[in-house]
Formats: C-alpha cells, sequence, structure tokens
C-alpha cells in the first residue's frame, strides 16, 4: 500500500469559542495540527501528509516535527464544509496514492496502536472506521422533550483516522456532490454507495477538543503519554 494520510485542519472551531482556530492552540508547546501529523509521519508505512488548512488562511506549520515536514506533500486549502474539505484533499493526493488515512487535526492524542489497528485493518478491507462503545443511555430529543430512548447495544461512536481505499472514497464523494448527499463523515459517504465499511476498536483517550475544557484533558493525556 502507498498511504497518505489528510490532516483535516480546516475547521473554524466555532464552538470552541473565539480567537485563534483550535487546531493552532498549544498544547504541551505544539500544535494540535503538529501532534496528529507527526503521529502519522513516525509510521513507515505512511509514505506522505496532506494538511488542509481553513479557507482563505495561511496556517503556520513552523512546529511539525522534523519527519513530518519531510513527508508533507501539499497543503491544501479548505471548503466552508469538512466535506468539501476533505474532497479538496483528495484532489491533491500524489498519483501513487492507493490508501488515504483522513484524521481530524482535533484529535490530537491519536495512538501509534490505533493508526497501526487502522493501516493493518486496511490490508484486508476498503473501508475502515475506529468505534468506540456508547456508555451514555441515548435519547432522541425533539422539541426539547424525549420522543424515544435508543438502544446503546448496536450503536458506537465513530472516530478518526478512517482509511480507505483511495478510488473508493474518491468516487464516494464524487457520487454524494452529484446527489446533493452531506454529511460530517466519511464512511457514511462509502455506505451511501452499497459498500462495507469495516470496524476496528477505538479508543476513549482519542477524543475530539471541541470546547475549551476539553484541552486540559488533552494535555493530560499528552503529558501522560497514553498515545505513545
Amino acid at each position: 500500500m502507498n498511504v497518505i494520510a489528510l490532516i483535516m485542519a480546516g475547521g473554524t472551531g466555532d464552538r470552541f469559542g473565539a480567537g485563534a482556530p483550535k487546531q493552532l492552540v498549544l498544547l504541551n508547546g505544539r500544535t494540535m495540527v503538529a501532534w496528529s501529523a507527526g503521529m502519522f509521519a513516525q509510521s513507515p508505512r505512511v509514505a506522505g501528509i496532506v494538511i488542509v488548512t481553513p479557507p482563505g488562511m495561511d496556517m503556520p506549520l513552523a512546529d511539525l516535527p522534523a519527519v513530518a515536514a519531510q513527508k508533507l506533500r501539499a497543503v491544501v486549502a479548505g471548503d466552508s464544509r469538512r466535506q468539501g474539505s476533505v474532497f479538496n484533499a483528495l484532489q491533491n493526493l500524489p498519483r501513487e496514492a492507493t490508501h488515504v488515512l483522513i484524521h481530524d487535526a482535533a484529535r490530537p492524542c491519536l495512538s501509534a496502536a490505533l493508526r497501526d489497528r487502522v493501516l493493518d485493518a486496511l490490508e484486508a478491507h476498503d473501508a475502515v472506521v475506529p468505534a468506540v462503545a456508547v456508555t451514555d443511555t441515548l435519547i432522541r430529543d425533539v422539541e426539547s422533550r424525549v420522543d424515544a430512548i435508543l438502544d446503546r447495544v448496536h450503536i458506537s461512536g465513530v472516530q478518526t483516522p478512517q482509511g480507505f481505499r483511495a478510488e473508493l472514497i474518491l468516487r464516494a464523494h464524487r457520487v454524494a456532490r452529484e446527489r446533493g448527499f452531506r454529511s460530517s463523515d466519511d464512511g457514511s459517504l462509502v455506505l451511501a454507495l452499497s459498500e462495507p465499511v469495516a470496524t476496528v476498536a477505538g479508543e476513549r483517550t482519542n477524543l475530539k477538543v471541541t470546547y475549551r475544557e476539553d484541552l486540559a484533558v488533552a494535555e493530560a493525556i499528552l503529558k501522560n503519554g497514553v498515545m505513545a
């Protein structure tokens, strides 16, 4: 496999609050973009990295680890929606790329073990997503009233990195654009083609930094080396 990692750092982080985009906030002296890119670059199985930045913004990337800077293949301007940003990145894949890993920069605590589980699964499957069991009871909330309580036995939370055969995920995005189908999850675009999507075990430490209070948790994980 010739694997390219797409680091999605093009979001505006509206829920995070005012100030610099969250992907540029420092965690233990390094931006979330740098943490994410570094974890992929450390793997000899990842041939290159493409970073997607917010539209109209020159993102500083000076703190990328040296190995990540060496593997950087392109910096691509994102779109107003994540789906469009991924599509832009797929348009800029090196020709030799056979597979892609798509990862949100807002998940800086990715472990080598999870990264490798997804890569291992790509040897046998064309589409792979990490999933974690849901522990909370889930409801369907309609107009501030409980409409239904959902059975959590078959419900999981989906994480990144998600891995795909390059031709498949590019086709899924093209078809979605043609049909006007929108989703914040790349695996769902593959499912819309009636193609199977395999799962591997995700990790609770692979949290997505969404709110400012998530920063302290992410810093603790990184400081304690849980993701090493």
